[in-house]
């Protein structure tokens, strides 16, 4: 028998119900810092255990798991050097990959062993398992609210580029980022365009990690913080509205309730953009699909089809502008204050 022979349909999906093992073994060595701990030079187990903290002989073990995943090369049993995947798990490494790997924490591998739990219930079990929803939980455990902030703006920000590129600016004289965060998106809008004047819209709590750039850069002078809840009110008027990684967290009831405090206050022709992943029936990928139920297991939110953007728009009193592709792993979806 060829040994070129395709997998059969069976051990197809036994491969996949073994990509836990994937996931762990990589976990694992970012949890442990292997990337930082191998230098220029082969370096032999016993040094690199010494400096992670950990057992050499089980470390071994580890080790030449990661070798069968092309992360880290064997020179021989006892010394590994970097390969051109494990450079990108270094700490100093561009673009931040090891935020983003390291983004979970512990309730990433509880909650998504919940999954076929949550697929019967038809809601998240985040409070049931936790105590609290996810924000509560972030808020009681400050080291996972950080991994979570640094994973998901090393993820996120290297999308920014195309975003702006993508966005309607040319003809808007304010733009305000909901739910801004760090604000590193709306330094890069308005970093782009000279004419605008930003607006960040977030809680009170989270002007504590907006970047440094967005408060006393180049661009400070033009961008107005606003702290508020945007299911009670949005306080201000805006010509965009950018809802990045947003809305995708809530169920439709409670995203109709964001877009008509938004429209209740917005300027009439004012565009609202919805920048979260988008579904398509049959899946172009992988990513978009396990997202939705991501957002199922940890929020109780969803992704949204072209279909249910025009559906959810209509609902909150908006036009439906259309879908918008960026050439990243999102999409704007774009509607438009009647008027």
């Amino acid at each position: 028998m060829s040994s070129n022979m395709e997998p059969s349909p069976a051990a197809r999906v036994r491969r996949l119900s073994n990509s836990v093992h994937d996931a762990a073994i990589v976990r694992a060595a970012a949890e442990l810092g292997l990337a930082d701990a191998v230098g220029e030079e082969p370096t032999p187990v016993a040094e690199i255990a010494k400096q992670v903290g950990a057992e050499p002989k089980t470390l071994a073990r580890l080790m030449r798991a990661l070798v069968a995943y092309d992360i880290f090369e064997q020179v021989t049993p006892d010394s590994y050097r970097h390969s051109d995947m494990s450079r990108t798990m270094r700490s100093d490494a561009p673009g931040g990959l090891i935020h983003t790997l390291l983004t979970p924490a512990d309730w990433g591998w509880v909650i998504w062993s919940k999954l076929a739990d949550a697929v019967r219930a038809g809601k998240t079990l985040f409070p049931d398992n936790f105590g609290t929803d996810f924000f509560g939980y972030l808020k009681e455990h400050p080291e996972a609210q950080a991994r979570m902030f640094r994973g998901m703006t090393s993820w996120s920000d290297a999308m920014n580029p195309k975003l702006v590129q993508a966005l309607p600016l040319e003809d808007a004289r304010t733009v305000a980022d909901m739910g801004g965060g760090e604000g590193t998106l709306l330094r890069a809008i308005l970093e782009q365009g000279p004419h605008l004047s930003g607006v960040w819209f977030d809680t009170e709590a989270t002007l504590a990690v907006v970047d440094d750039e967005l408060l006393s850069g180049p661009v400070g002078d033009r961008c107005a913080f606003v702290t508020g809840d945007y299911f009670n009110e949005v306080p201000f008027a805006a010509d965009l509205y950018v809802f990045k990684l947003t809305l995708h967290m809530y169920e439709d009831d409670d995203a109709e309730r964001i877009l008509r405090n938004v429209a209740a206050s917005a300027r009439p022709g004012a565009r609202i953009i919805i920048a979260d992943p988008l579904l398509q029936d049959p899946p172009q990928s992988k990513f978009v699909p396990s997202m939705d139920l991501h957002m199922l297991l940890v929020m109780g939110g969803k992704e949204r089809t072209e279909q249910d953007y025009a559906d959810l728009f209509e609902r909150s009193g908006l036009k439906f502008d259309g879908i918008t592709p960026t050439g990243t792993d999102l999409h704007l979806a774009v509607a438009r204050v009647p008027g």
